[in-house]
């Protein structure tokens, strides 16, 4: 007992310093993208459109191709957690030299940046949930929660000063190497971890992939919760590509408005996960998840009146709090509803989520590339179809 509890107590460990460094990376690499592909790189709204739409198109095909490769190799998924999460960190650290490269390089590097996530995170969660009981699920993944988001802050934190005393070519360029840095340190940290369960191999065919989809999407409960998550998802993508343009373009806003709106977001997030995970034993995850719907449909509205940067930063704080409570929801139910199908489930969800918000994304961008007013009505869309979700989450997803 006391050896299984050592390896534990290893793996946990290396988990949670991959965890921190892997923040650190991608909260530059992904929080500043947009901004320096408008700053730098000379896009507009459509082209920020395009690669919002690959970002996400990206994610769908790699739970789409995960799924069967996965199970295939399922004995060495650590392995696939490992390589794809490497491609993950360093091809987001990479956006930030397309200026260097080409311009267009920004659409392959998000592009591969993306499908390895998406492959890695099907892996690390297999992986993850076989290790960790459901009895503690919240109680840990709420306190690692707690570290990732104050590792990103502290990225953030960073980057907002180099902002502030550089020039915007020279501090892109700078966060940019910051963040390649760390992601090959959070790759080596990763290459340390084992597998403590044991999984056998399954060769799946995409006729048997089809099969195990249909069947666990036959369970009325994933049914429905598949259907919520990738319709909420979907309205909160219509304006996806449209936020840091508004900012820049409309509000006259900085880099420093992106910084600091996604510090305090993410301390809102933060002090939510501890919260959350705090009273993990006496909330309803049914209600909770519902409920936090609510803050998180007032965001876009909210945002066409945030028009100074201090009404900026309380309306990320106001997100970031909303955001904690749903996300911690969706980790347990994407984890533990379908039981041993969860791979299926997760890979559906990946396959149905991103192709409904790339395609919300790049309709936004479109709508909104036409004029101003039609720019604000996808907020407007957004604000009713995310509020819509409520009356969904109450009536159809049950208690887990």
């Amino acid at each position: 007992m006391n050896g299984v509890n050592s390896e534990w107590n290893k793996c946990y460990k290396i988990w949670v310093i991959h965890s921190i460094l892997y923040s650190f990376s991608t909260s530059i690499s992904m929080t500043y993208y947009q901004a320096y592909a408008i700053k730098i790189l000379g896009f507009g709204v459509n082209e920020i459109g395009n690669i919002t739409f690959l970002n996400l198109a990206a994610i769908s095909l790699g739970n789409a191709i995960g799924v069967m490769l996965l199970n295939r190799v399922r004995s060495k998924r650590v392995l696939l957690w490992k390589a794809f999460t490497t491609l993950n960190l360093v091809f987001w650290a990479l956006t930030g030299f397309s200026d260097i490269v080409m311009p267009r390089a920004i659409y392959t590097f998000v592009f591969v940046a993306q499908f390895g996530g998406a492959i890695g995170g099907l892996a690390y969660s297999d992986t993850i949930a076989d290790t960790i009981p459901k009895s503690k699920a919240i109680e840990i993944f709420g306190k690692v929660n707690a570290y990732v988001l104050s590792s990103s802050v502290t990225g953030l934190s960073v980057a907002t000063v180099i902002f502030l005393f550089l020039d915007v070519r020279e501090s892109y360029r700078i966060i940019y190497l910051m963040s390649l840095a760390t992601a090959i340190a959070s790759a080596g940290v990763l290459y340390l971890i084992t597998d403590l369960v044991k999984r056998e191999n399954i060769k799946v065919s995409l006729q048997q992939f089809y099969k195990k989809i249909s069947e666990v999407i036959g369970d009325n409960a994933v049914k429905h919760y598949v259907i919520f998550v990738t319709l909420f998802t979907f309205f909160v993508n219509v304006p996806g590509a449209l936020w840091n343009y508004y900012i820049i373009k409309i509000f006259r806003g900085t880099e420093m408005w992106i910084s600091l709106n996604t510090i305090s977001s993410t301390l809102a997030n933060a002090i939510g996960n501890y919260i959350f995970g705090k009273a993990s034993n006496r909330i309803s995850h049914k209600n909770t998840l519902a409920y936090s719907t609510i803050p998180i449909s007032l965001v876009p509205l909210l945002f066409l009146f945030s028009n100074s940067f201090e009404k900026q930063v309380m309306l990320n704080i106001f997100s970031g709090f909303g955001w904690s409570a749903y996300n911690l929801m969706t980790g347990i139910y994407n984890l533990y509803l379908a039981g041993e199908d969860r791979v299926y489930m997760i890979s559906l969800l990946g396959i149905t989520t991103n192709i409904l918000a790339a395609i919300a994304t790049r309709l936004g961008a479109a709508i909104a590339s036409i004029n101003m007013l039609l720019m604000q009505l996808t907020f407007l869309v957004s604000f009713i179809g995310r509020l819509a979700m409520y009356i969904l989450a109450r009536r159809y997803v049950i208690e887990i």
